[in-house]
């Protein structure tokens, strides 16, 4: 289940980056801004500021419409005009710490520091294929989460924008000699990439619940996801979200850290250590000739 939120957040971070080269320090907060975005259409009116007391049905794809606008959004009214000016990298990565912190702390405004829950029944845990236990929504989520990322796979690889992403990712010089629209593609690739993010946000709060923090300590485990499976790389991106899950998930068996729970995050950074370590470029990343 974790593995299924980290890997479906962390392909929007891959993407942004491997398309744009912008590493996007808000994805986190992002993430969070798609449960609650959620969260305020389905609670009852009167709740919280905002609520409307939609069903899930209606508030989640709602959301993540939401999403792709956001992300669209944030393109062209504020990476656009930094990018004509040409500032730095160490600048752009500045203005997405500072639009994390302004989404962060807006939410905390808006629904307070305590924790909610979706108005989703309580289920009693089931078990699936043999060998997997959990409750009826979140096998739902899982297999949804599945056909998510192979949608994505399917969209980056028979689609004339998928192939526009890949390509500029590439090389955007020949990419844009060859007559593709760089400034269109950026846009495109913005708004597919906080989907993603809401639609991470939105299955975690259904699992767990949803905190104003919850994005931004998952921010962390996106990145080791990203590193691990190949920056730059989406396909690495879904790969490294799942292991990294699952390490963090089943290191809880050893004594030491079902002791200390917080430990298993320092397993799975130690895994990211040690594919840097043997393979810098990740599982599914490339080697490249530096000059």
């Amino acid at each position: 289940m974790l593995g299924a939120v980290i890997a479906l957040t962390a392909v929007g971070l891959s993407l942004i980056f491997g398309v744009t080269g912008i590493v996007n320090f808000a994805h986190g907060d992002l993430v969070t801004l798609g449960a609650v975005i959620a969260l305020v259409f389905a609670l009852p009116e009167g709740e919280v500021w905002g609520a409307q007391g939609l069903s899930m049905w209606i508030a989640v794809p709602l959301t993540v419409l939401i999403g792709f606008a956001v992300g669209a959004l944030l393109e062209l009214a504020l990476i656009r005009p930094l990018r004509r000016r040409q500032v730095g990298t160490v600048t752009m990565l500045v203005v997405t710490i500072g639009l994390g912190f302004i989404i962060r702390y807006g939410i905390l405004i808006w629904i307070g520091g305590s924790p909610y829950t979706y108005p989703v029944p309580i289920e009693i845990q089931g078990s699936y294929l043999g060998f997997i236990d959990m409750t009826a929504t979140e096998f739902r989520a899982v297999v949804l989460t599945l056909l998510i990322l192979v949608g994505v796979g399917l969209f980056l690889t028979k689609t004339r924008l998928g192939t526009a992403m890949r390509a500029i990712s590439d090389n955007e010089d020949l990419a844009e000699s060859s007559g593709i629209d760089a400034a269109g593609v950026y846009v495109a690739t913005w708004a597919l990439g906080i989907g993603l993010a809401f639609s991470g946000g939105i299955l975690q709060g259904i699992v767990t619940n949803v905190t104003w923090t919850m994005g931004f300590f998952l921010l962390l485990l996106m990145f080791a996801a990203v590193i691990v499976g190949g920056i730059g790389n989406p396909f690495g991106a879904m790969l490294g979200g799942f292991i990294i899950g699952l390490v963090i998930t089943l290191s809880t068996a050893l004594p030491v850290i079902s002791d200390n729970p917080d430990l298993r995050f320092a397993v799975a950074l130690g895994v990211m250590i040690l594919v840097l370590l043997f393979r810098p470029q990740g599982i599914l990343g490339s080697k490249e000739r530096v000059s």
